[in-house]
């Protein structure tokens, strides 16, 4: 181990402990300004702590201010629209469609319901006695007229006779049912 190899250890050594020292000045700081914040004091910070890290002492290569303010709230992906006719399978007890027709998010407030079909892998009956709020559920979509259609296997779509040959623009699979819904106490 020659002398340049120490030499650069050392340098290392030191320049990671600035580095240590400067994040710790620049969360001090922070900390400080988020306490003023919150007395409503604003503007009352003394002067020994600094208000803000320098840009060129922070470890940002560039010098370039890094900006702590949130990121700004992104809208929630709605994959539908208005106009598509829409297949929702293994709906369960059908708690999505109810939201799709009952509680749209404003995209989806002009959303026909007839544009909705929703199938699931029981039959009436077995979907009833599983999902004890279901019978209600079914009552309110077929009233909206909402198209609801029970033992639908949806990876043999192609087979049951009341989808045969018909066409969507979207089809959504939540949550795929085995068949085997159990609950256990």
């Amino acid at each position: 181990m020659g002398k340049s190899s120490k030499n650069l250890k050392s340098a290392l050594l030191s320049h990671q402990s600035r580095l240590k020292a400067k994040e710790k000045i620049s969360h001090a700081a922070k900390v400080a300004e988020e306490k003023s914040r919150r007395k409503g004091r604003v503007g009352k910070v003394s002067s020994q702590t600094p208000t803000a890290p320098n840009p060129k002492l922070s470890g940002d290569p560039k010098g370039k201010k890094k900006s702590n303010a949130a990121p700004p709230r992104r809208r929630p992906t709605i994959p539908f629209r208005p106009t598509d006719k829409i297949l929702l399978i293994g709906e369960g007890n059908f708690s999505f469609a109810q939201a799709l027709v009952e509680s749209a998010p404003a995209d989806l407030r002009f959303l026909p319901p007839n544009n909705l079909t929703a199938t699931a892998y029981d039959t009436e009956k077995q979907c009833c006695e599983k999902y004890p709020e279901a019978g209600s559920i079914i009552s309110f979509l077929r009233t909206k007229g909402v198209e609801v259609i029970f033992d639908v296997d949806g990876t043999r779509l192609e087979k049951h006779h009341a989808l045969k040959g018909r066409k969507w623009d979207r089809i959504c699979w939540n949550f795929p049912h085995s068949g085997g819904y159990q609950f256990i106490a």
